[in-house]
């Protein structure tokens, strides 16, 4: 599972390519890149190729007990082709016939892995890892309806409507909302559990956690329906969302010492950068409960940009990072490896800052 890992890093490196060449429009001139193009090209490697296929493979891995079988090696090879067709249609094409295909074919090879691994994880405690794993499985095929209805939604000529951005942003809110934050929290959960932690997350707790993922979608249709029970409808979301956070770090509490003192030095600064991450996204999804905010977040692309971002590297790039460096995949002994991870972190935290403040500024009138 090392070598696929590298090969996601590699999906990671592609992606990261992509995005500065995109940041870097803003400064110099570069006439041969189209920018939504290329922004889907970067947006799906970065979710498809280096989130789904780290996230998978540290969840199949648990703690080296799982193994690669035949099926299991074929499907991430057919995954990995369709992000390598991506990879190179979306930049020509943008969303044609080949990008389509591809990005329907990734979802379609996607069901079956993530089938083994629901079947793998009912032998997982179920007041932890094992129903964190199913929900997170859950949201990701729930996702996949906001891409399976564009199809229909084209067809019938309301692309650029409101339906269609509703589709878009629903599976963009399960994504980051259901399957990573519940993948997240699981293989938190399983290295706990494999290291003797008496890990127990109640179902009040989990079912909190259920509905703000479900109920948060308001906001991704509050910019066409400013609603006043849309953003009532965030606001108890956000609530719900608070408790469970607060539930789950009591939780955690107690087992803070015993569980820092058995990680590497790097292991603890990445966990740290994706726990904070965490905490943000739950306060920056409480402060949206105030309407005023709600509108600054939805109508300021920075702050948009930025909250995608935190979620997919500030929390789950580093966390799978920290699990690879956990496990031996990647070796902070390395000089290489420790100066790409410094550099890393650096451009998360300083990215981070970049997007919020000056999205801040444009909202306030500041300017640059």
């Amino acid at each position: 599972m090392r070598h696929w890992f590298r090969i996601a890093l590699i999906n990671l490196l592609f992606a990261a390519t992509i995005g500065a060449l995109l940041r870097a429009m803003y400064i110099w001139e570069i006439p041969f890149v189209r920018f939504r193009p290329f922004l889907h090209a970067h947006s799906h490697v970065a979710l498809l190729g280096w989130l789904f296929i780290g996230v998978a493979l540290c969840l199949l891995h648990d703690g080296g007990t799982g193994a690669l079988t035949k099926r299991l090696r074929w499907l991430l090879v057919g995954l990995q082709v369709t992000v390598i067709v991506m990879l190179v249609s979306f930049p020509i094409q943008g969303y044609g016939a080949v990008s389509i295909a591809a990005s329907s074919a990734h979802l379609l090879l996607a069901y079956p892995l993530l089938y083994m691994l629901w079947r793998v994880s009912r032998n997982w405690p179920a007041e932890g890892s094992g129903r964190l794993t199913r929900w997170s499985l859950a949201f990701f095929v729930i996702s996949t309806l906001g891409t399976w209805a564009l199809p229909a939604i084209i067809a019938t000529g309301n692309q650029g409507k409101e339906i269609y951005y509703w589709a878009v942003q629903f599976f963009l809110h399960f994504q980051f909302n259901g399957w990573f934050w519940f993948a997240a929290m699981a293989i938190g959960a399983r290295w706990a559990e494999r290291n003797g932690f008496q890990l127990r997350i109640d179902r009040f707790t989990v079912a909190l956690w259920v509905l703000a993922a479900i109920l948060t979608y308001a906001l991704a249709i509050a910019w066409s329906e400013p609603h006043p029970a849309v953003f009532a409808t965030v606001s108890v979301a956000a609530a719900m969302q608070a408790w469970a956070a607060i539930r789950t770090l009591r939780m955690l509490q107690r087992f803070r010492d015993q569980a820092y003192a058995r990680f590497t030095p790097w292991a603890r600064v990445l966990i740290g950068i994706a726990l904070v991450s965490m905490a943000l996204k739950v306060l920056v999804q409480a402060a949206v409960a105030v309407p005023a905010v709600a509108v600054m977040s939805l109508t300021v692309r920075h702050l948009v940009m930025g909250f995608i971002h935190m979620n997919t590297l500030g929390t789950m790039t580093t966390l799978l990072l920290a699990y690879a460096v956990t496990y031996g995949w990647c070796a902070p002994s390395n000089p290489a490896a420790r100066t790409g991870m410094g550099l890393l972190m650096a451009g998360i935290i300083t990215t981070e800052l970049l997007l919020f403040t000056q999205g801040t500024f444009f909202y306030a009138g500041w300017g640059m």
